[in-house]
Order: C-alpha cells, then structure tokens, then sequence
C-alpha cells in the first residue's frame, strides 16, 4: 500500500470533527474532547497519519500522558498503526530519561540517586517546628506529603505558601497552621538536599532548571522533540506546564487534547488553567477544534451529565455533550434505609444481570472513597460473585486487586489465570478512562459526594466522570442512615436535585 493510500486508511472511521484533528498536523492545536469522544482514536490517528504522509518523523514525535496505563494503551493503538518509532511516556519517565542524558553532557557533578523513600524526613522536620504531643500517625505523614507535594507541583516556596494555602482554603495535616506548614517544608527540603536525596518532583525541577540556564541544553531538546502531542492537558500542574513549554519548540508543533469538565485533581495541584488559555499562551493557532459527540452512552446519561454541568457557577467552561445514541433507559435514583440495605439490593441487582446473561466484566460498581466499597465486597462475597478491586493514589495511577470471592468453584487464586469475568469495584477516580455497560453509583448522599463543602466544583466534575462512565444503564443511590442505630438522617446529593 503505497504511503498517501496508508494515511487515508488510517483516517477510516473517523467522523467529520475527528477527521479534521486528525488532519490538522503542524503549529499549536488544542482539542477539547469530551467523555466518550473517540479522544484516544483521535490522537493516535492523527500521529500515525502525519507519519505516514512523511511529515513528521516517528523518532522526534512524543506522546506524553499522565499515567502508565494511558502510555501503554497509546502504544499498542500506534503499533496497531504501523507506527512504532513514536516515544509514548508519561511525564516523570520522560523528564527522567532526559535528565540522565543531559546530565552526562551539561552538569560535572554525579547524578544524584533516586530517592522513593524521602517521607522518612518528614517527621524530623515537624519535630522542628512543633513538639509532638504524640506519634505522627501514618495518614498524618501521608497528608503533610501531599501537602509539600502540592507546594512543589504549585510553585510555591515556603515564603508565598502561607498566603496562598489560606487563598486556597487548603487542609491542614496534623493540625498544623499554614505558617507551620511553611516552616516543615522549608525543613524537609533542607534535610533532603544535605542527605542529597531526589524524588520524582526534583526530577522535573532539576530538568527545568537545566533547560531554563543552558540554551545548549535547550537546543538538544528541541532538535529531538520536534513533534509533542500531551494527552489529558486538564489535569497538568504548573511546575508540569512549565517544563513542557520549555520543551515546545519556536515552531510550536504541540498539540494538547483534555476536557475541562474532567479535571479531578486539583487537590494535586492539577489546574484546567492551561488548557482554556493555551490559545492566548500559543496564539495564533493552527486549529482550535471541539470534539463533543459522545459515542459511549445513550441519551438518557448524556442528558443527566450535562444537567450536572449546567448547575454550575460557571457552565460557560464547559462543553456540552451531544449524544450519538438513542435516549435508553432513564437513570435511576433509589434511597434505601441503610448502607447494609443499599449493598444487599446493589448485588441482587448484579446477580440479576447475570442471569440475564450480562458479563460481570460490563458492570462497576463506583463510589466516592475507598471505605464505602467493602459493604459491597461482603454481600458479592455472599453472592459468590468475583469482583476485582480499584483505587487511584495521589499521582493518579491505578492500582488493582482481585476478589476473595468464589465463583463456579473458581478460588481467588485461579480468578487471574482462568480469566474469569468480574464486577469491578472502583472509585470515581480510579474510573477515569473507563467505561461499563451497566454503573451503580453507591452512597450518593450529600456531605460524600460532594464530600465536604470545600471545592463543590471539583465534586461536580467528579459526579459528572461517574455519570460518563455508563454506556447503558447508570443506577445512583444513596441510603438514608448508616445503619439501624444511627439517627442522623442523610440527604440526597444536591446534583441529584438541581444543585
């Protein structure tokens, strides 16, 4: 097949506005992709064709995305394309790989070793600031991590963190005060650099730093970085927007695709900032393109998902889902007595898909937080119904355990190599990405989903990537009281009722 021939197979199946994106190869473009948009097809697509018409070459072209999982997915789409010469990376793999080799050429010193334990500094530097009344517990070290976490991926020295952690309404972990918390970080980071110890946000500050002093260094990046794609742009913080800029090239071949309904992690850090203002940042560009048809799910959802999004404080930054499918089953709320109840009628609602023929493998079950999940473990437990296990931690990556549940006779142990169908038990963050024909949303009370009346727009996004995550039937619930000794009555999620 001769190469023009090539690229037009590529782009078979694409509808109209993926085509274009497809299409549309050199200067900056943004693609605002919503849920169930073909975004992955899109992109990889459009690598693969500008390949294959000889305008990019495989070896300078990079896709960045933000999780191990998304990277090896694109890979396996570009290899399906014919392409294999394509660098797929997320971002700190990548940074990484650029620092070793920079550092050979650009920098005297050894290369510091990675460090992954570096929260064992973490109570020394409280202890200088404040006296322990008692032992840090483990999710106090973990919350004062994220925290200094946050300060870093922000920008933020310890000098400016106390104004703008009180601008932000930010926790405060073990109950420290926002002036506290500057002094822990400003300690942590004294005693990591005397111990030369280099985590994984040192690899990006160390890499911009480079980049920012060297103009040599700048220009080896550039010469072979000369195409960059970066997936799910919503979610970037802004020490990651500042190294990719420093990585775009003066031709401005960077195209970045993300949805500002999906941005879910801002508690990170993540920010949608650079992707409503990337056309002011990169202006002009060579295309600004919406793709906001949704493939995955029936009318029914899309209707309810955009209703959650037009009750917003600021609905104008959001694009409006427009279905493909037939409007299908209604979604349903149901209010149940107690957390137990909701469980028992979730399950039978499972077991009867079942019966009916519906793979366990086309049914989740999401919730707000991990503890509301194991109330359903027990009852599929009793159900002899296999379930596999998901959580994301604070970088976004997925981890995933399978079920002590028995199936057929099947134990646990066999569950993986005999490839047995299982529900999938998820939290909405762990969801993202994903897609079930059939979605039980659990514990939609108010105070959990939104949980806490901190960041309620965050808490949309978050029940709008629930909602999006159903191709057929999304059920929601909630139950009116944790169990039968409890007296305080719940409420149903305010986005349930037009909040």
């Amino acid at each position: 097949m001769s190469g023009l021939k090539r690229a037009e197979a590529i782009l078979d199946g694409l509808d109209e506005f993926q085509r274009k994106a497809a299409t549309q190869i050199s200067g900056p473009v943004r693609i605002l992709a919503v849920a169930g948009a073909g975004k992955t097809r899109t992109i990889t697509r459009r690598i693969a064709y500008a390949c294959a018409i000889g305008a990019w070459q495989e070896d300078l072209t990079y896709a960045v995305t933000f999780s191990r999982k998304a990277a090896q997915e694109m890979r396996e789409r570009l290899r399906g394309l014919g392409v294999t010469r394509v660098h797929v990376s997320t971002i700190h793999s990548l940074a990484l790989q650029q620092l070793r080799e920079l550092w050979t050429e650009f920098v005297e010193e050894p290369f510091p070793d990675l460090d992954t334990k570096t929260s064992r500094f973490i109570v020394p530097s409280v202890e200088e600031v404040v006296k322990l009344q008692s032992e840090l517990t483990k999710r106090e070290i973990n919350d004062i991590r994220a925290e200094i976490d946050w300060s870093v991926v922000s920008l933020l020295t310890p000098e400016v963190y106390e104004t703008i952690a009180a601008q932000e309404n930010r926790p405060h972990p073990a109950g420290l005060s926002y002036a506290q918390m500057a002094q822990v970080i400003r300690a942590f980071e004294r005693r990591k650099a005397h111990q030369r110890a280099f985590d994984f946000n040192d690899i990006l500050l160390l890499l911009i730093h480079l980049l920012s002093v060297s103009e040599e260094a700048r220009q080896t990046v550039h010469r072979s970085m000369r195409w960059i794609t970066v997936d799910e742009y919503q979610d970037i913080s802004p020490l990651q927007h500042r190294l990719i800029s420093l990585w775009v090239a003066p031709e401005h071949n960077i195209c970045v695709v993300g949805d500002p309904a999906q941005t879910i992690y801002s508690f990170n850090g993540a920010t949608s900032y650079y992707l409503r203002h990337f056309g002011e940042e990169f202006a002009p560009l060579s295309a600004d393109l919406r793709l906001d048809t949704d493939y995955r799910s029936t009318g029914s959802i899309i209707s309810y998902a955009n209703r959650v999004l037009s009750h917003s404080e600021h609905p104008d930054l959001y694009v409006t889902l427009k279905a493909n499918k037939g409007a299908g089953a209604k979604v349903l709320m149901k209010t149940y007595a107690t957390e137990k109840r909701e469980a028992q009628e979730v399950a039978a609602s499972i077991q009867a898909l079942a019966q009916k023929g519906v793979s366990l493998d086309d049914i989740a079950v999401l919730s707000r937080i991990n503890a509301q999940l194991p109330v359903i473990q027990q009852e599929l437990d009793e159900k002899l119904i296999a379930y596999r296990s998901r959580h994301a931690d604070r970088q976004g990556e997925t981890k995933e355990s399978f079920a002590k549940a028995i199936q057929k006779g099947v134990d646990s142990g066999a569950i993986t190599s005999l490839n047995t169908p299982m529900v999938t038990l998820t939290t909405i963050h762990a969801s993202k990405g994903l897609e079930w024909d059939y979605v039980f949303i659990i514990g939609s009370s108010d105070g959990m989903i939104p949980f806490g009346t901190e960041n309620i727009e965050e808490e949309r996004r978050l029940f709008y990537v629930a909602l999006t995550r159903g191709k057929k039937n999304v059920e929601i619930s909630y139950s009116r009281t944790k169990d039968e000794y409890s007296t305080y009555q719940r409420e149903p999620s305010r986005f349930t009722q037009g909040g």
